[in-house]
């Protein structure tokens, strides 16, 4: 186990020392859980979703309702608009 020395200003050590009486810890638990909390707080977003379950519990509505988000079936809404392009296309042009 290694041991380090901290230089805090003094508002940073009152806070510390009102951490230690609030909690019942000592500096070194305070801060060993200071540590702990930043790492938990940087994981990347994806990772908090996914340890929260949130990944995949969320729905736009019902997939035939029409407040279904365009998300969901864009690939089925993208050929549809690309099909009705090209029928337009060939109706607009003259016949050879």
């Amino acid at each position: 186990m290694r041991t380090i020395s901290v230089r805090l200003d003094d508002g940073s050590e009152a806070r510390l020392d009102s951490l230690c009486k609030t909690l019942g810890l000592s500096q070194t638990e305070v801060v060993k859980a200071g540590l702990e909390l930043l790492q938990r707080q940087s994981a990347s977003p994806a990772a908090l979703a996914e340890r929260l379950g949130l990944i995949g519990s969320f729905s736009s509505g019902d997939p035939g309702s029409a407040s279904n988000s365009r998300g969901r079936g864009h690939s089925a809404q993208l050929r549809q608009k690309l099909s009705q392009q090209h029928a337009q296309q060939r109706l607009s042009q003259p016949e050879a």
